[in-house]
């Protein structure tokens, strides 16, 4: 598994391509942090894996992607 904001416990999807980090929320238990778009592909040293949320994330984006669509 890959160590980028897909497979992150901190990562919220928002759509095919990028997401929210919602490292400050989650740690501080603040629910007002802020929380920073952020690409699929990108990473970080915060870096937690998420297990097997990370599959149930791939399939939504298939789902969801323009190729999908067409079928």
């Amino acid at each position: 598994m890959k160590t980028n904001c897909l497979s992150c416990k901190y990562y919220k999807i928002k759509d095919t391509q990028s997401g929210l980090c919602r490292m400050e929320a989650l740690t501080s238990g603040n629910r007002e942090a802020k929380k920073p778009k952020v690409d699929a592909e990108d990473h970080c040293e915060k870096w937690i894996n998420c297990g097997q949320t990370y599959y149930i994330r791939l399939g939504w984006i298939k789902s969801n992607s323009p190729e999908a669509e067409k079928e």
